[in-house]
């Protein structure tokens, strides 16, 4: 998450200066029956940095394809960010909300196809799904999410989360974590929170 590889893929677009904002691995096993609703991650960021400036980079670790439920985006909707949201059925749903239909046209859904060691590079606000895993691979990608130094970290949001410094330096006045120190007390404040991100 702090490699030069990485960082330099996420330099072109928001800056030199470079915060990680979050990062995971999503994985879906093999025969997983459960999709990723259409959302936007910026719904889950809400009131969290301003302004809503975030990239997602997203790594294969396994074979990404459509049989094993790769990501869908919905082109050119990285525009809105904030849709409204109605419930979805949680049995069948990774999310209890999604996008509501007519503000989205999913036939325009173009699918992420990668191969291990691949990476597509996503906005914050851009709408996206995945299906379930129907196929016989397990599919499973870190996410590394990067803002500028000039990203704002509200004082709400320092109390439950944590960014780091990547690259560059600070112009936001954010505070950082140690990456080489381990920090139970944020994830104890998370649990009672139920603030966690996405």
């Amino acid at each position: 998450m702090f490699a030069d590889g990485v960082l330099d893929l996420v330099e072109p677009i928001i800056g030199p200066d470079i915060a990680l904002f979050s990062s995971h691995f999503i994985c879906k096993p093999k025969g997983d029956g459960k999709c990723v609703p259409w959302h936007e991650d910026s719904f889950y960021w809400a009131g969290m940095v301003e302004p809503m400036e975030i990239v997602t980079v997203w790594l294969a670790i396994d074979p990404s394809h459509e049989a094993n439920g790769c990501m869908k985006v919905l082109p050119r909707t990285h525009d809105h960010g904030y849709s409204e949201y109605g419930p979805v059925d949680t049995a069948t749903n990774v999310f209890s909300t999604e996008i509501k239909k007519h503000l989205r046209d999913d036939s325009k859904a173009v699918s992420i196809i990668l191969e291990p060691n691949h990476a597509s590079l996503h906005d914050g606000k851009l709408m996206h799904a995945s299906d379930y895993n129907h196929g016989n691979l397990r599919r499973c990608g870190y996410t590394m999410r990067y803002m500028s130094t000039r990203v704002k970290l509200s004082t709400e949001a320092q109390q439950y989360h944590q960014i780091y410094l990547a690259r560059g330096k600070d112009h936001a006045g954010n505070p950082y974590a140690d990456p080489t120190k381990s920090h139970e007390d944020f994830a104890r404040i998370r649990e009672t929170t139920k603030r966690r991100g996405h």
